[in-house]
């Protein structure tokens, strides 16, 4: 289906040459009812210019390309005010179900061939446990990283850990004072215990703030033991974190923390007071900074008044460090929403660094999960994890499981796994219920409505997946190497038939769109559509008839490359693919 919008955007360019229009495929649409083409060219915008009236434009527009190079695949007709290109089914067989069999990667462009794209996401805290929000900015970078690969980009994931700061010197504090609630192999929950603890010490004890930030100088200073305590709280971290990313489907390049810029930051303030872009403010070091459109916002700290750095001074090195060493067409950071004014004074140092490469940097905002309108803090305690959440997820989705007393179909099957199915069914209703969210809102936690067969929930998708599954295990068909394609293209011919077809076509196109508006939820919702058209086939068509074994092995092919691109999708989005449900 992208070819065709090439090709048509091509054609109409050319049709349009002499008003000096050109056709660019984002400008194509697909029609809301979808008997009347695949895909539509709006003539609003041309009836200025033509001082003719959009419905004639169209008439006009679909005379002149009706058989026109380029077009032979498609037939032309106007609708009003709208030109629109139908695929014949043949065709449409052709190259998109027979394409999807022959091609593993239908839909990928080559291998960075489009320039680096670097991705930073997730980003924990380390001695902190994985918290539901870290869940969002995780899994809708991975997906965006996974696509941008997918479609040619040379992608780079990084994971900036949160493992500098003020706060590991309270840690430490912490850590020395309950030294004998510890034990032997540390946990992160204990990490945890410790933090809190210690924090609600501070609230009667003033003076372990300032044991805190003397033990975090004595850290960046290179203290052995200060350092030695540090790396145990990171590999504590990281061990319960890895667990997180293999559940979720989530890879990183780099584990590149804050702490990995740290002998970068004097020879950056030096640069900068040398060439007066850093300036003293109060005792503070800063850098007067603006919008990308010029409105004056409040200048950046990067050094304060007792000598230490912030993560804005990290930030700022690690965006050198990455252009330096990836010399990247794009960086994007997905970070929740609370931080776009810090992004806007790192944006604004870059430029004042006279950073051109700073335009192609984005911060993608992400909202927040709330819980009855409550938001979290780890240092008062009342946070929620993304385990005790999972919890809840899988009991819910055992509890549905057991109520629908799903068995193995299969007369040689025995009885499903529920724990097993329970464990994926959670996992792709939490990731679907967050990334079918536009990534900038907020995301109000409902139980009842993520985990549920019916309606638009991940379950809802995997379901699909399984139910693919089970009508080509029952079909006993092993491969598709043997098919006649040009006798089986000429045996589509029911309606849901070809829309299903067609639907599966489009795939591509939704993954570009995915990378152009930086939002997972057009995937979604394309998955959704894509199973909604199986459906409707799977009702409207039988797939496998005793006496019509051409036609069976026809439909077998439908519903082969159905489940290969619903399973990719589901791969995208990190959602567990189960054998049966």
């Amino acid at each position: 289906m992208e070819s065709y919008f090439h090709q048509i955007a091509d054609a109409l360019s050319s049709a349009l040459n002499n008003l000096g229009v050109k056709v660019a495929p984002h400008d194509l649409e697909t029609p809301p009812d979808r008997t009347m083409g695949d895909i539509a060219f709006p003539c609003f915008k041309l009836a200025k210019a033509e001082k003719k009236a959009p419905q004639q434009i169209a008439a006009n527009l679909a005379k002149q390309l009706s058989g026109q190079a380029g077009l032979e695949k498609v037939t032309v007709s106007a609708s009003g005010p709208y030109v629109n290109f139908t695929i014949p089914a043949n065709n449409a067989w052709t190259d998109f179900v027979e394409e999807i069999h022959k091609n593993p990667n239908f839909g990928a462009r080559n291998e960075k061939s489009r320039g680096t794209w670097v991705w930073e996401y997730s980003s924990p805290n380390v001695a902190k446990p994985f918290q539901i929000y870290h869940l969002r900015v995780t899994i809708v970078g991975s997906t965006l990283a996974k696509i941008s690969k997918y479609r040619g980009y040379n992608t780079v994931r990084i994971n900036h850990l949160g493992d500098w700061g003020t706060q590991y010197g309270k840690l430490a504090v912490g850590l020395k004072k309950y030294a004998s609630t510890l034990p032997a192999v540390w946990t992160l929950h204990d990490l945890v215990r410790i933090y809190v603890q210690i924090h609600k010490d501070m609230e009667t004890d003033p003076q372990i703030e300032v044991e805190g930030q003397a033990a975090f100088r004595r850290l960046e200073q290179g203290d052995p033991d200060m350092i030695a305590v540090w790396k145990k709280c990171i590999e504590t971290s990281l061990q319960s974190f890895h667990e997180v990313y293999k559940m979720f489907d989530v890879e990183f390049d780099h584990f590149w923390g804050e702490s990995f810029y740290q002998k970068q930051l004097a020879p950056l303030l030096e640069d900068l007071k040398k060439r007066k872009i850093l300036v003293q403010s109060e005792g503070a070091w800063v850098v007067p900074v603006t919008t990308r459109d010029g409105h004056e916002i409040p200048p950046c700290i990067l050094e304060k008044s007792d000598g230490a750095t912030i993560y804005a001074t990290r930030d700022i090195a690690a965006a050198l460090y990455r252009q330096q060493q990836f010399h990247f067409d794009r960086m994007s950071y997905v970070v929740g929403k609370e931080q776009l004014f810090h992004f806007e004074q790192i944006f604004g140092v870059l430029r004042a660094m006279g950073c051109e490469w700073e335009s192609r940097c984005e911060h993608i905002a992400t909202g927040t999960y709330r819980f009855q309108g409550a938001k979290m803090s780890t240092r008062k305690g009342n946070f929620v994890t993304l385990e005790e959440v999972l919890t809840l997820c899988r009991e819910k989705s055992l509890e549905l499981i057991q109520s629908r007393e799903q068995t193995a179909q299969d007369s040689n099957e025995s009885r499903l796994d529920q724990q097993l199915i329970a464990e994926q069914v959670a996992i792709g209703a939490l990731v679907f219920a967050d990334l079918s969210t536009d990534p900038n809102k907020d995301l109000e936690f409902d139980l009842e409505r993520m985990i549920s067969f019916e309606g638009e929930t991940g379950p809802y998708l995997q379901y699909a997946y399984t139910r693919c599954n089970s009508i080509l295990r029952k079909s006993g068909l092993q491969n598709f190497a043997q098919v006649n394609w040009k006798q089986c293209a000429n045996l589509a011919s029911s309606p849901t038939e070809i829309l299903l077809i067609k639907q599966l076509g489009r795939f591509p196109l939704i993954l570009e769109r995915v990378l152009e508006l930086r939002k997972p939820s057009q995937l979604t919702t394309y998955l959704v559509d894509l199973v909604k058209d199986f459906n409707a086939f799977y009702r409207d068509c039988k797939v496998i008839q005793e006496d019509q074994p051409d036609l069976t092995l026809a439909r077998l092919a439908i519903v082969h490359a159905a489940k290969e691109i619903l399973g990719k999708g589901l791969g995208f989005l990190g959602m567990p693919k189960p054998e049966r449900m």
